[in-house]
């Protein structure tokens, strides 16, 4: 009995390819018997074209109906008969087929009786040579994978016959098989939707064959005819659809007394897939991830139920008898590499060669340097003085992260400065000793300068003398010396961090890699100087403003852009919202770190203030203090201003460079380099102005020098273009090869640049040697920050207290308590600095108490606050002060004098009672209230996230990167066919073809069906 063929094709409003699908199926040399139509919606001109043919069925479904719902549609509305010599020829509205497709895969199931499902060739549309799918089967964990890599069709796939599955699109389906399984699972709406159908078929015991000689044009990624997918879809929702329908068959085919294994097992493994997206650099599809997860548990019980009843009433093999249709363990991992090899890029970068072209050389030679300049640091417990405190232990630097009780003054419970969350991750290097990891940096600074300073001018020049020059200015910037000599370390590792951010900010549009980077060192930035945080966000701002206002096709680049200040974010808000509530906000933009008055700074020949500050940061300098120069200036015969005059001016070499490089006409700088250097300079000079803490009654303003450190970068990469443009002036080149007179005008250029770099050494010795010659604020020190003794006996009792006045110029006196082995760097905050956290009126009144008696009982406030100790320090000026407190507290019963050092006069509190707890120390810890472990956790979710997509995990990426939907032929392919270009069309064509009568004679020679 001859086979009747019925087509059934499923057309979605709109369709651009319905048309040349209709005339591929009217010009087939075997013509359908039958031609049933099912419209997805109910749009007009897709119902003329259809009605153009005269089909014999013209049904109509929901827009969003499934593919297979809308095929059973057009089998019920066709009223066809259930045989096994009625067939079904299900196509999508952009599956055209070639003239022979139809006969062909006839002939093939004439031929092979046993086979019920047959699967064309299916290939792209645009390039009808290059493959788009051909045949699927799944990994041993169930995956669906496809056979055929999309690349150019020389017949390499040909010699599979037998297959575990087949594309929807073009699939020849015996009617009585699809009667029987139930058509296409409902719980597979948009993917695997054909797999599923043909392994049940071969459940069943039927064959599922490939006929390589049949073709059809595809140009659906995805659920061919249906909106649940397509071109508009984000990656996170495919991703999702995919996952459901892996954990629906999952379910579905696994043995019963193993499903619930299965079901417990699908969350753990969406965390670990979850993480493994991030890691791919996916980080939209990892809640995608989870939510398939959920969906799964907890909305499939009746449709796996339902699933798995079909399997066993329809099934008469084994699942063994599928086995070897499966992909093997090795063949999954052979097309791994296959893919991995694909990813890799032809060309490597061989622009930098850091380890061969002196980037190694410099940083090497910078390190010994510094190891000779900072030797009395080598093998020091810590490094105190200036800015700089000792690191406490490793449980005290992660228990003051986040929120949660400060032992200050009276004690209080807040949110802790983002500073400290730097300050752990420092310590935890050196966890047996955190204030060695101090020390290490302060003995590596230079060297990762020099090495940041290197790789940023790479950015801009390929010459290598030009890298080391930027290397070498970058090191002995103004900015990073200065901190250095005065104990900055925020300075400090904002410099350090600065050209790395101009990396990633160069790669963020194209990597999420540099994304995570450039987010994790903005908060590092944003942590180390809190002034910054306008200059960050409105460099952010305009960044994605720049980013809308691309070419749409680019927008999409903006998703790495719109979550930079997240992680910034996270450890802002909390201090953020505690000093909005108390009226301080300002308060956020204060330094972290101990107060300490800036030295005196000299003018310059007589310039006001202002303007004398104004020209020391535009030469590069955070302060001034003319002393430190006067061993260089003095053999000249200069001044304190002539000197300040004659060191900014070793600065002016670089200054003209930068201008070159800024404004050499076509081949500038980037303005945004220069526009962000001078925000950075702004900002500096706006920091000065910026007065939000006080030591005594001395008003400290805000350190400028990170903001220096952004403008130095900008300088620094300008001057490096400008000495690239003058070498590029002569028409020299670069390589190597012998010396000719156009490269020794070559590197007349390098010569200026290392007489730049030798000018700024030059310019900051006195600082450099500082350490050395014991002139510098920083010095080698120990752990405790109080007397020996004090120390040695709060060792025993941590929550011992020490009581220090400190005299004023102005006749009043400066409290401060601290306790055990007294303070530091992680247990001081901005809260108490800009806030007055923590100074109650009783400790006041304690401390007013003891230089000027005032009738209160000081031994009960003395126990209350658990104070043994009272040292008595004079600032500069206060004599008077300090003679009046000493007397007082001589004369006071409850004290006793210790002993009489430079650092003040030490007195014993011996009436303390050491039994029972304080208030300040029994608060809650960080992880003992409700708010701080919601803050330790979103902040840690933040920062794991961003670590995990901040890994550098490009083989892991090329490892599991899918094979990509367009592939170019390979060079060693033996074929020299040309890939056609893709069919473009104008608005106006599509137009006009859509609305093309039925009737035109371009119409006139197609059949009817009716």
């Amino acid at each position: 009995m001859p086979r009747s063929v019925t087509a059934i094709l499923i057309a979605a409003d709109g369709a651009d390819h319905l048309r040349d699908t209709l005339d591929a199926i009217t010009m087939q040399t075997r013509l359908p018997d039958r031609l049933v139509v099912v419209q997805l919606g109910t749009s007009p001109v897709t119902s003329t074209i259809i009605d153009g043919v005269e089909p014999t069925v013209h049904a109509r479904v929901a827009v969003r109906a499934t593919f297979g719902h809308a095929v059973e549609t057009g089998v019920k509305s066709a009223g066809i008969d259930a045989t096994e010599h009625e067939w079904l020829w299900l196509l999508a509205s952009d599956n055209a087929p070639e003239p022979a497709a139809l006969e062909r895969l006839l002939q093939a199931v004439e031929a092979a009786p046993s086979v019920v499902v047959a699967g064309p060739k299916q290939m792209q549309w645009d390039a009808p040579a290059y493959l788009h799918s051909y045949g699927e089967t799944m990994t041993p964990w169930g995956t669906a994978v496809e056979m055929a890599e999309p690349e150019l069709d020389q017949g390499q796939y040909d010699r599979h016959s037998d297959v575990l599955a087949v594309a929807a699109g073009g699939m020849l389906v015996q009617a009585a098989a699809w009667k029987q399984l139930g058509g296409f699972d409902r719980a597979l709406p948009a993917i695997d939707d054909a797999l599923d159908f043909c392994v049940r078929a071969r459940l069943a015991g039927h064959r599922v064959a490939l006929v390589p000689n049949a073709r059809v044009r595809s140009a659906g990624p995805d659920a061919p005819g249906t909106r649940l997918l397509g071109a508009s879809t984000t990656e996170a929702r495919r991703v999702r659809l995919a996952r459901e329908a892996q954990l629906h068959r999952r379910l579905v085919y696994a043995a019963l007394p193993l499903v619930p294994l299965h079901w417990l097992s699908i969350l753990p493994i969406a965390v670990v897939r979850a993480l493994g997206q991030i890691l791919r650099k996916r980080p939209g599809s990892a809640p995608a991830e989870l939510l398939a997860a959920l969906v799964v548990m907890g909305t499939r019980f009746a449709a796996i139920a339902r699933s798995r009843s079909r399997i066993a009433r329809d099934r008469q093999a084994g699942w063994a008898a599928i086995a070897p249709l499966r992909q093997t363990w090795r063949e999954v991992r052979h097309r791994r590499a296959l893919a991995r090899d694909n990813g890799r890029p032809a060309n490597h970068d061989e622009s930098l060669h850091f380890f061969t072209s002196g980037g190694m050389a410099t940083v090497l030679a910078v390190g010994a340097l510094a190891v000779v300049l900072f030797q009395p640091l080598v093998g020091a417990a810590a490094i105190t003085g200036g800015q700089l405190l000792p690191l406490g232990s490793i449980e005290s630097l992660w228990r003051n992260v986040g929120w949660g009780v400060h032992p200050l003054g009276g004690g209080f419970v807040g949110p802790a400065d983002p500073f400290n969350a730097v300050l752990a991750v420092l310590g935890s290097i050196t966890f047996w000793h955190p204030s060695a990891a101090v020390v290490g940096l302060w003995l590596l600074a230079l060297p990762i300068a020099a090495a940041g300073g290197w790789l940023a001018t790479a950015r801009f020049t390929k010459r290598r003398p030009l890298r080391v020059v930027g290397g070498l200015l970058w090191a002995f910037a103004p900015t990073l010396v200065v901190a250095l000599d005065t104990g900055r370390i925020g300075g400090v590792l904002v410099h350090l961090a600065a050209p790395f951010v101009l990396l990633a900010a160069f790669r963020v549009r194209s990597s999420w890699t540099a994304a995570a980077w450039l987010g994790l060192l903005g908060a590092l930035i944003a942590a180390c100087s809190p002034v910054l945080l306008p200059l960050l966000f409105v460099a952010w701002v305009a960044a994605v403003a720049l980013g809308l206002a691309v070419r749409t096709g680019e927008r999409s680049r903006i998703a790495r852009i719109l979550p930079l200040p997240i992680p910034a974010a996270v450890l802002f808000l909390p201090l953020i919202a505690e000093q909005a509530m108390n009226g301080r906000l300002i308060g956020v933009l204060a330094d972290p770190g101990p107060v300490v008055a800036p030295a005196e700074g000299a003018h310059l020949l007589g310039l006001p203030e202002g303007l004398f500050t104004v020209l020391q940061l535009a030469s590069g300098w955070p302060s001034w203090a003319s002393d430190a120069w006067e061993g260089l200036t003095a053999p000249l015969g200069l001044g304190a201003g002539a000197s300040a005059a004659f060191v900014w001016a070793l600065g002016v070499p670089l200054l003209l460079l930068a201008l070159i490089g800024l404004f050499w006409p076509k081949q500038s700088v980037p303005i945004r380099i220069g526009v962000f250097g001078v925000g950075g300079l702004v900002f500096a000079v706006l920091a000065t102005r910026l007065q939000v803490v006080a030591d005594g009654s001395t008003p400290i303003p805000v350190w400028p020098g990170a903001g220096l450190s952004l403008a130095w970068l900008a300088a620094l990469e300008a001057a490096v273009c400008g000495l690239d443009r003058l070498a590029a002036a002569a028409n020299l080149p670069i390589g190597r090869g012998g010396r000719t007179p156009g490269r020794v005008r070559a590197g007349g250029a390098a010569v200026i640049g290392i007489t730049a770099a030798l000018a700024i050494a030059a310019a900051v010795s006195p600082l450099l040697v500082g350490v050395l010659l014991g002139t510098a604020h920083v010095k080698p020190g120990s752990t405790a920050t109080v007397p020996a003794l004090v120390a040695a006996e709060g060792a025993e009792t941590p929550d011992l207290g020490m009581l220090t006045l400190t005299a004023q110029s102005d006749g009043g006196y400066r409290s401060r308590l601290t306790r055990g082995e007294g303070r530091t760097l992680e247990t001081l905050s901005t809260l108490q600095t800009t806030a007055g956290f923590g100074e109650t009126t009783g400790l006041a009144r304690l401390a007013a108490g003891l230089v000027q008696p005032t009738g209160d009982d000081l031994a009960a406030s003395l126990n209350a606050y658990r104070i043994g100790y009272v040292l008595l320090q004079g600032g500069a000026g206060a004599q008077s002060a300090l003679a009046e407190a000493r007397g007082a507290l001589g004369a006071n019963p409850l004290l006793s004098v210790v002993s009489t050092t430079a650092d003040g006069t030490l007195y014993r509190f011996d009436d303390l009672r050491t039994t029972g707890p304080i208030r300040l120390l029994t608060g809650p810890s960080n992880t003992g209230s409700p708010i701080g472990v919601l803050v330790l956790l979103l902040q840690g979710i933040v920062f794991g996230v961003t670590a995990l997509l901040a890994l550098p995990t490009s083989r892991l990426t090329q490892r599991l990167r899918p094979l990509p939907a367009v592939q170019a032929p390979r060079a060693d392919v033996r074929s020299i066919a040309p890939r056609p270009e893709p069919v473009v069309r104008t608005p106006e064509q599509v137009m006009a073809r859509e609305l093309q009568p039925a009737g035109a004679p371009a119409r006139e020679e197609v059949g009817s069906w009716r």
